[in-house]
């Protein structure tokens, strides 16, 4: 209970024939840190084997007081204590919240990029819990599916960068906001100290050697909470300024100068530009009493990008004129604050007239009892119309509509319509269940385009991205090809999985090596004398061989 446990057990088995003897070993391995300073004691384990208790020994642990975190956040907690190095911490994995700006004012876009920082080896990392955003706005900036990385060094080591995740914030009030800490778990390969769960029956288990040198660790960390000071803007707003803040352009337009009465007129606003554009208003135009008009036709197209959102904005509004006459619609005027000019900023559009011609066949003024003109209808009440006095136009009807062919169309397809529904989900159903068969399908062929990107890396120098990649090919190809979970990859599920499925000892061995080599070539180096091209000539030979014996 003094301890956190941050992974597993983790299980490897060990097996030996001297001199005709055979000997095994299992061992369970788990990675602690310790909650508080002190000296613990961790009590023995112990199993019942063949009848009897069997125990470890006893375990004495000093925690001592850590260091501080790295700046830009660190693991939660390191695996160390006494004869065991540290296995994963806040010096070779971490993560950092970038913002573009520290300060900014209301309304302006920060980028936000969450870097993440290793010199060990990820396999895999996922985002549970995503950062409270209090007082910002946020957009999230779409990221690639594979990540492109880079190195940077620090202090003297030399780190693989991943950006994996981007976020444009609008700060919505002023004051000093805060970026809260980004959670990410890991999945990390590791080496481990063998002396403490060294295998007496076995040489091999070493970290250079056989599968007990290297651990798959699941590692939670998060980021650190990053401040950003947020000014006021400017005072005295224009009229109708709405928060629009960024480099927008504003236009409206009339479709037509030229109608009838009951004919459609279409006016059209639209901002574009860079900013805060989801949260721009756009102005609502002042449209005369005489006018019918409908709720206006909202379009939006946003894309966000590392230098904020771009797109724009648009409504259309349909007027309906049931009055002949010259129309005016008064200047329409939108207000932001241009960031690049440090000022409001104002644009106007208009005014717009069109004018209306009265309908075939009507006359142009209408009599009303009393000697009122149009506007004296206008005073009465708004569902007081002319009268329309064109010669209206009859038709003659096309029969009954029951038992017409229509009739008997039209009430079938609803049930056609559901048949089709039924059969595509039924479709949609079984195409996800095949999604396993798919990935099993493809995997020979996923892992032949790692290899051509590893050879490309091989011949551009490239040795540690080299080894990295051609252990990508290897652990995608057996967790697509056997549907094997990736929190299960470990070489003792190999062998497991190669035995159950018939794959030969003479695939089996070779497969296991070329991931061994990898993890000694990047650990130790070159001293170690592996040759790369032989690594990839074996890599590949040994999956065209357990593709082939597959097929066959």
């Amino acid at each position: 209970k003094e301890f956190n446990l941050l992974g597993g057990p983790s299980q490897s088995t060990n097996m030996q024939f001297i001199n005709g003897n055979f000997s095994q070993s299992i061992s369970f391995t788990y990675f602690l840190s310790g909650k508080t300073p002190g000296v613990f004691k961790i009590p023995p384990a112990s199993i019942d084997f063949e009848g009897k208790r069997i125990a470890s020994n006893e375990v004495q642990m000093t925690v001592t007081k850590g260091s501080p975190q790295q700046q830009g956040g660190g693991a939660r907690g390191t695996t160390q204590g006494n004869n065991s190095e540290p296995v994963i911490s806040s010096k070779n994995l971490f993560i950092r919240a970038i913002p573009s700006k520290t300060s900014c004012l209301k309304g302006e876009g920060v980028l936000v990029t969450f870097r993440l920082y290793s010199n060990l080896s990820v396999m895999d990392f996922a985002i549970p819990k995503m950062p409270s955003l209090d007082g910002f706005w946020n957009q999230d900036i779409p990221m690639p599916q594979t990540l492109d990385r880079s190195t940077e060094v620090i202090d003297g080591q030399r780190f693989t960068v991943w950006d994996i995740k981007k976020l444009v914030l609008f700060p919505q009030q002023s004051g000093t906001l805060t970026i809260d800490p980004m959670d990410v778990e890991c999945l990390v390969r590791v080496k481990v100290n063998n002396q403490r769960f060294r295998d007496p029956f076995s040489i091999f288990d070493d970290p250079f050697f056989g599968m007990g040198g290297v651990r798959d660790v699941k590692q939670a960390f998060s980021s650190s909470p990053v401040k950003i000071k947020v000014q006021e803007l400017p005072g005295n707003p224009p009229p109708g300024f709405s928060s629009a803040v960024g480099n927008f352009r504003f236009e409206a337009s009339i479709d037509r100068e030229n109608t009838k009465v009951n004919e459609s007129v279409t006016l059209k606003l639209k901002i574009t530009g860079n900013g805060n554009l989801k949260l721009a208003e756009l102005p609502e135009p002042d449209l005369p009493g005489d006018l019918e008009t409908y709720d206006p036709k909202l379009n939006e197209s946003f894309k966000a990008g590392a230098g904020g959102v771009s797109g724009s904005k648009s409504a259309e509004y349909l007027i309906i004129p049931r009055t002949d006459g010259e129309f005016e619609i008064p200047v329409i005027t939108f207000s932001h604050f241009d960031l690049a000019k440090n000022k409001y900023v104002t644009q106007s559009a208009g005014p717009f007239r069109f004018k209306v011609t009265p309908e075939k066949g009507q006359r142009a003024t209408v009599d009303v009892p009393g000697g009122g003109g149009r506007n004296d209808v206008k005073l009465i009440g708004q569902d007081i119309r002319y009268i329309r006095i064109a010669t209206p136009e009859f038709s003659t009807g096309y029969g009954q509509f029951l038992g017409s062919p229509w009739f008997y169309l039209l009430s079938i397809l609803p049930i056609a319509a559901f048949t089709g529904v039924a059969i595509w989900q039924k479709q949609q159903r079984a195409m996800l269940g095949n999604m396993a068969a798919m990935r099993m399908r493809n995997a020979g062929h996923a892992a032949k385009k790692r290899l051509t990107h590893a050879r490309k890396l091989l011949q551009n120098g490239k040795d540690s991205d080299f080894y990295e990649e051609v252990q990508r090919a290897l652990w995608g190809y057996f967790a697509d090809r056997f549907s094997v979970p990736m929190a299960e990859l470990n070489k003792e599920r190999i062998q497991q999985v190669f035995t159950e499925n018939g794959v030969m000892e003479e695939l089996t061995t070779p497969f296991i090596r070329v991931l061994d080599d990898c993890d000694l070539a990047r650990y130790a180096g070159s001293a170690m004398g592996i040759d790369k091209q032989v690594v990839y000539n074996q890599a590949e030979e040994v999956i065209k061989g357990i593709e082939t014996g597959i097929k066959a």
